[in-house]
């Protein structure tokens, strides 16, 4: 039998694959263009890996074996051995005669895996396309690359995910690169607003490969399903496009001016929606169609399942992910080191919190998982084991830790019976009794303990240790992660329980004002942890007045400490770092450096506070005290004597635990720091095992690969920490997710939800109405950016952010919840505050006049040519 069949003939999925047999089958449909090009037989695959690879190292085996035995170092070899071995000569043969016989200049080689793109399963990204072969050498290395590609971690975990009946293997198109003049994708059925009769279209200028790789914003069009009518439309500047050169090389074109014209004209729409309904009425079901442009010649190149639309049977695919809490505390992507600590750790945290609440985690509960290198939690299963504690409502669980996905998740979950929760009753009281018990004491030694592993860690000499002694420092710090994070579940349990317990109250006698009251009754902690760095800083702007100097080193733009005279500024922020030098923006993910090692944010902060008012700031976190003791008279005065002491007692305990729970949090972040200062070292050793391992590496391996590496087991650091760093960058050029989707994120970049609208909304996190200039903020370095009497909108928010609440006069964030540090902060600031509005950094803009209800939890754009805000 041929290993090599033309396009127009290779309808055969089982030697083909599902994206070689839809294209096949296209190829017949009249109006609709398919490159032209031949399929490779997956039996080239089979011989290929058979002759150059043990049968212990086959997919199928692998997949078979622990996942523990799928280690990089491991993969990694398998793939440099496949990149040298010899094709199989038979077959290879043939598809250099039929190369030859296409006779096109540039060429892309692309799989066709026999476990790709099928009804049960979609791998949009999971296995390779090799754009811009143009010779045959180029195109024997970018079969060899495809092939290996099997061996990628992402492909490997896909494949044990789906659970392939047959050997997996990996067929091949071949097909004639389309010079692009614009490109994209089209969904025939919407996976962002998923309304229906509507097809949703992604496109840009030249090729399309940056939009499916996620590394442009492209424009978005919504058109009908019926007739194709443009229904609304998107169009983003562009800056630069992926084009076919006249030698037939790829390369970047950079548009100085961004380029503004729509990246498809009316007509290129209509003809685009036409042949989306030829497609859909060929293969049946709803499609993901790649498509190219050349010119006015419109070529489909792809058309997969869109599988969450097409399978509601399938439980993954209705599994709701939602950034709620784990979002704020981690945004962005993540390195592997970060990962391996803060995956395991979340997984245990929740475990051990359901564990006390009586719950019953149930067999294969996957909590947390990770998208384009971000984490999610599984919010289906987070609430299904929830709901087992019946006084657990998943709508104030939601508005606590911020996020959305409600409404897809509540029809998956059943509120558990009040009868078998009280059969638990007797075990969990005797957990709580264990677990608080003292806990006073058990905190006060615990930060002795803290204290001497401080001094211990700050002394080390780590350049002067041997690989053995980090490992064993290694060892304590993860343990020291251990007991940190379970005193602070505790103490976010009893503030949780407690939170609880006064909102039930205040709903139940205050009724109409429960809400503003709670805002008030729990803020007012001038102690707060979380709040005292941007206290003490704006102590320091204060005293600046007295210092003409420093003032001036810190206007003009001073990073280091060492740029500051030697004076009373100087030293303050010496101690400042002594007290809070381990926190930082982005504190979570242990590549980034802490306040103390680069202060920079920290000057960039206390200039932006120079300006802004400092004693009125100050005096408005004072007022927030009195405010509490008022809101307490006010809410103690309308209960009934009876009923006084309970409300006291909860509303202490409330305060108690929500500083503890700041406390701790501080805690688990310094141990973090200790993390980091561990991968420095381990950095440093890598980079002269291996300079390509740079001064970073250590980030990209995982935990247990860097105790391994310390162990000396032989571990090839140098091609993981490539792979994971190559990895990484893809993952952090892609836009964020949304902060919820169903199944798996869309491939279409989902408009803002508010995008067009005149109110904003999130949650209410801090009392007040204001009204100010918008000044979004991305970066640290952006710090002084912000001036007295601006609105500052974040995308999230962690104590490194927060002393800049104080210069704002309002605060807006993307992700967070009631008692996210966000609104925990603004709160004690007396700084207006809504959080989880979705989108917020993509639909306002730099000194646009905004309102901020931080009691309606709504954001208003004001019409100043009205000079009105609109209602």
């Amino acid at each position: 039998m041929a290993i090599v069949e033309q396009l127009a003939s290779a309808r055969d999925a089982a030697r083909f694959g599902a994206k070689a047999s839809s294209l096949s089958v296209l190829w017949a449909v009249p109006h609709v263009r398919v490159p032209p090009g031949f399929a490779v037989d997956a039996a080239l695959f089979r011989a290929f890996i058979e002759s150059a690879l043990p049968s212990s190292l086959w997919p199928e085996r692998l997949l078979s074996a622990p996942e523990s035995e799928r280690t990089a170092d491991k993969l990694t070899a398998i793939r440099a051995t496949l990149d040298s071995a010899k094709l199989p000569e038979r077959g290879w043969s043939e598809v250099l005669d039929a190369y030859r016989a296409l006779g096109a200049r540039l060429v892309a080689v692309r799989s066709s895996a026999l476990q790709e793109d099928t009804r049960n399963a979609t791998a949009a990204g999971v296995f390779s396309t090799e754009l811009g072969v143009r010779d045959e050498a180029s195109l024997e290395r970018a079969v060899r690359s495809v092939f290996s590609r099997i061996y990628d971690e992402r492909a490997l975990s896909y494949l044990a995910r789906i659970s392939p009946k047959e050997p997996p293997a990996i067929a091949l198109l071949v097909q004639r690169v389309v010079v692009a003049t614009s490109a994209g994708v089209l969904f025939t059925e919407d996976p962002v607003r998923r309304e229906a009769g509507t097809m949703r279209v992604e496109a840009t200028l030249g090729l399309g490969a940056p939009i499916v790789d996620g590394h442009v914003s492209p424009d978005v069009f919504t058109l009908s399903l019926d007739d194709g009518a443009l229904v609304r439309s998107t169009v983003v500047p562009k800056q630069q496009a992926l084009v076919v050169g006249d030698d037939g090389q790829l390369r970047t074109l950079l548009f100085d001016p961004a380029r503004e014209e729509p990246a498809l004209d009316r007509d290129q729409l209509f003809e685009l929606a036409s042949a989306a309904r030829a497609v859909q009425r060929a293969l049946g079901g709803p499609r993901d169609i790649e498509f190219a442009f050349e010119s006015k010649t419109l070529w489909v190149v792809q058309a997969r399942p869109i599988v969450a639309l097409l399978d509601p049977r399938d439980e993954r695919a209705q599994w709701v992910w939602s950034n709620v809490n784990v979002g704020e505390a981690l945004p962005g992507v993540a390195t592997p080191l970060t990962w391996s600590i803060a995956a395991a750790f979340s997984e245990l945290g929740f475990r051990r919190a359901f564990g006390a609440l009586g719950c019953t985690v149930f067999e294969g509960a996957e909590l947390v998982g990770r998208f384009d290198g971000r984490i999610y939690l599984n919010l289906t299963h987070f609430l299904r084991i929830a709901s087992q504690v019946p006084a657990l409502d998943p709508k104030m669980l939601l508005e606590f830790g911020g996020g959305s996905g409600l409404d897809e998740v509540a029809s998956q979950i059943e509120r558990g019976s009040w009868a078998r929760f009280a059969l638990r009753v007797p075990s969990v009281l005797a957990t709580w009794v264990r677990d608080n018990y003292a806990l006073d004491a058990k905190v006060e030694r615990f930060e002795a303990d803290a204290r001497a592993l401080r001094a211990q860690i700050e002394s080390a000499d780590r350049a002067a240790m041997t690989r053995a002694e980090l490992a064993i420092e290694l060892e304590r710090i993860e343990a020291a992660l251990d007991r940190t994070g379970t005193l602070m579940l505790t103490c976010a349990s009893g503030a949780l329980s407690s939170v609880v317990l006064v909102r039930a109250l205040l709903r139940w006698t205050a009724r109409a004002d429960a809400d503003r009251l709670e805002r008030a009754l729990l803020s007012g902690n001038a102690d707060l942890e979380s709040a005292q760095p941007g206290i003490s800083l704006a102590h320091l702007a204060g005293r600046l007045t007295t210092e003409p100097a420093a003032r001036a080193a810190i206007e003009a733009g001073a990073e280091t400490l060492d740029a500051l005279p030697d004076g009373p500024t100087r030293r303050g922020l010496a101690a400042f770092l002594r007290a809070y030098g381990h926190r930082a923006v982005r504190e979570a993910e242990l590549s980034t450096p802490r306040w103390a090692e680069d202060p920079s944010m920290l000057l960039s902060m206390l200039r932006a506070q120079l300006d802004s008012g400092v004693a009125a700031a100050l005096e408005r976190v004072d007022a927030q005290s009195r405010a509490r003791d008022r809101a307490e008279h006010q809410w103690m005065d309308s209960l009934p004597a009876s009923a006084r002491s309970l409300a006291r007692h909860a509303l202490a305990r409330a305060r108690k635990f929500l500083r503890l729970r700041e406390r701790m949090r501080g805690h688990v972040t310094e141990v973090l720091g200790y993390f980091r200062s561990n991968a420095l070292e381990v950095s440093r050793r890598l980079s002269r095992h291996d300079p390509a391992c740079d001064a970073d590496g250590a980030f990209f391996l995982t935990v247990d690969e860097v105790r391994e590496f310390l162990r000396g087991s032989g571990l090839d650091v140098a091609s993981v920490v490539r792979a994971r760093r190559s990895e990484h960058r893809r993952d952090a050029a892609k836009p964020d997710p949304p902060n919820s989707f169903v199944g798996a994120p869309p491939r279409a970049q989902a408009r803002p939800p508010h995008a067009g609208d005149a109110v904003l909304t999130g949650i209410a996190a801090s009392s007040g109405l204001v009204r100010g200039r918008v000044r979004i903020i991305s970066s640290p370095g952006q710090g002084a950016a912000l001036r007295a009497g601006e609105i500052l909108v974040i995308r999230v928010a962690d104590v490194g952010w927060t002393p800049l609440f104080l210069t704002a006069t309002g605060v807006v964030t993307e992700l967070g919840g009631a008692l996210s540090h966000a609104s925990l902060v603004a709160r004690e600031y007396g700084v207006p505050a809504v959080v989880n509005v979705e989108g917020a950094t993509r639909v306002l803009r730099d000194g646009q006049l905004i309102e901020v209800d931080g009691d309606r939890g709504t954001v208003l754009l004001i019409d100043e040519a009205s000079s009105e805000a609109p209602r």
